[in-house]
């Protein structure tokens, strides 16, 4: 029930954008003004340590699993992020700025609504995954991975389902 001048203002703002395997789409430091969706490809959002510089994986991003993408510590606060969202092939995102989706949910309630809800799912899938992130033994974090995510063991390089288990590639392989 979106309205048609919405969907038409959408359609007029969007942009395309090509990533390239192992490019950044967003860095350490950046203001996130924009919601991506996932076309083709995939991303790995990695949590960069603001004093170690170390990264650390917390969330996949693929065509069939979580394809609405930005970085929410920066998003919805409009500060610096922490986290880089990183292509883990060659990628194509549609990118929608921030001000665009925010002018909609005040203009059609059915915009918003629709907002709401994929905003919802989106944090609850987030903060599914930080709980797992928190409490999950290694072993529990790559089983939950291999039962809950099997598109993100196809998909994503082992270097990036190491780190967000905690541990190295080399145990990883064994």
């Amino acid at each position: 029930k979106v309205k048609e001048e919405s969907i038409l203002r959408i359609q007029k703002t969007i942009k395309v954008q090509r990533i390239k395997s192992k490019e950044a789409l967003i860095i350490p430091g950046e203001v996130c003004q924009h919601v991506y969706v996932i076309v083709k490809g995939g991303f790995v959002c990695r949590y960069i340590h603001e004093k170690k510089g170390e990264a650390k994986t917390i969330n996949f991003f693929l065509t069939d699993l979580h394809p609405v993408m930005t970085c929410l510590d920066s998003y919805f606060t409009q500060k610096p992020t922490n986290c880089e969202l990183k292509a883990i092939t060659d990628s194509i995102v549609v990118a929608l700025p921030k001000i665009i989706v925010d002018d909609l949910k005040q203009e059609d309630q059915y915009f918003g609504r629709f907002y709401h809800d994929v905003v919802i799912t989106a944090l609850t899938e987030e903060n599914e995954l930080k709980t797992k992130l928190i409490a999950y033994s290694s072993k529990e974090k790559y089983d939950f991975v291999i039962e809950e995510m099997p598109s993100v063991i196809k998909s994503v390089p082992s270097k990036y389902i190491a780190e967000f288990c905690g541990i190295s590639s080399e145990w990883l392989s064994k």
